[in-house]
């Protein structure tokens, strides 16, 4: 039983690592989420204004 009980204290100490590095890399994770997120945006949106009104521009002209 005592086994048992030294199995389960090391584990705790491993997932308790393991943890402590999740949680240092987490806002790391967290912000180039928000960063492609912002391109997925932000990068379409210049395409269209970059390519795309110009022709929107000469399509406007006969009205």
């Amino acid at each position: 039983m005592e086994i048992i009980g030294d199995v389960f204290a090391e584990l705790w100490k491993v997932w308790g690592e393991i943890l402590k590095h999740i949680i240092e890399v987490a806002p790391k994770v967290f912000f180039f989420l928000l960063w492609a997120g912002t391109a997925l945006i932000v990068l379409p949106a210049v395409f269209i204004a970059g390519n795309l009104y110009p022709i929107w521009e000469k399509w406007g002209e006969d009205f």
